[in-house]
Parts: C-alpha cells; sequence; structure tokens
C-alpha cells in the first residue's frame, strides 16, 4: 500500500456505506475467513482502503440484489468458507426424480424386508395349528 493511499476506519465506513458498525464487522469477518486480506494498524485493527471499499460497496449492491450473503462472499473472494461444505452440499443436490427412486427403492426394500418378517410368523403360527391338528386326531 502507498504513502498516499487514503485509509479509512470501520467508523468512517460504516458510515459512508449507510450500515452499522457491527454489520461491517461481520461482512468483513466473512471476508477474511474467505481469505480477503486487510491491513491492520499497529493495534491489530482493520484499516481499510480505496480497494476494501469498493469490495464492499460490491457486497452491499449484491446483497440488495437479493443474494445470499454466503454466494456474494464466495462471488466477492472466489472462495467458499470450507470446501468439505461444498462439498457435503453437491452431495445433497439431487433431482425430483433421483430422491423419487431413492425413496421408492427404500420404501421397496422395508417392504420386502416386513413382507418376509409376516411370512416367518404366518409359517411359524401354520405350525402350531398343524400340530395341534396331530395332536388332536
Amino acid at each position: 500500500m502507498s504513502e498516499q493511499e487514503m485509509q479509512y476506519t470501520a467508523k468512517d465506513l460504516a458510515a459512508s456505506l449507510d450500515v452499522t458498525t457491527s454489520t461491517l464487522r461481520r461482512w468483513a469477518i466473512a471476508l477474511e475467513s474467505a481469505h480477503y486480506p486487510f491491513q491492520r494498524n499497529e493495534k491489530g485493527q482493520r484499516i481499510y482502503t480505496e480497494q476494501d471499499i469498493a469490495t464492499f460497496e460490491e457486497l452491499k449492491k449484491l446483497l440488495g440484489e437479493k443474494m445470499t450473503f454466503a454466494d456474494a462472499i464466495q462471488q466477492l473472494t472466489g472462495h467458499t468458507k470450507t470446501n468439505e461444505k461444498k462439498s457435503e452440499t453437491e452431495k445433497l443436490n439431487v433431482t425430483a426424480e433421483e430422491l423419487e427412486k431413492l425413496v421408492s427403492h427404500a420404501v421397496k426394500k422395508a417392504v420386502k424386508k416386513e413382507r418376509e418378517k409376516l411370512f416367518k410368523q404366518l409359517k411359524k403360527q401354520m405350525k402350531k395349528e398343524r400340530d395341534k391338528l396331530k395332536e388332536k386326531s
């Protein structure tokens, strides 16, 4: 960062974006978790540059367009919070047809298992009845 580049505090930036400082902090934390780098002063506080302002303005615009917060962060940084979570989400994305096939298969399997159980009980009951008849004769 050059000496002449303007730096802004969270309070100034929040005011210019018309958001609260806590909203700005939440946005900054989410960006950092997606590997967006912020400059920090000697006290460890974030200091914001013109580039950061443009990033926050774009984030606010995306959120105003009803994009989800996570999607907006990903679009701005190119990173998801964790690749693991993305993989889990991708595993969960199934079409209605695939879901119907999975449910149908599970139901058929359960019905088959229940039918076998009923047949065993029926067979056992029939054997008891046959044995009773033999005893009577």
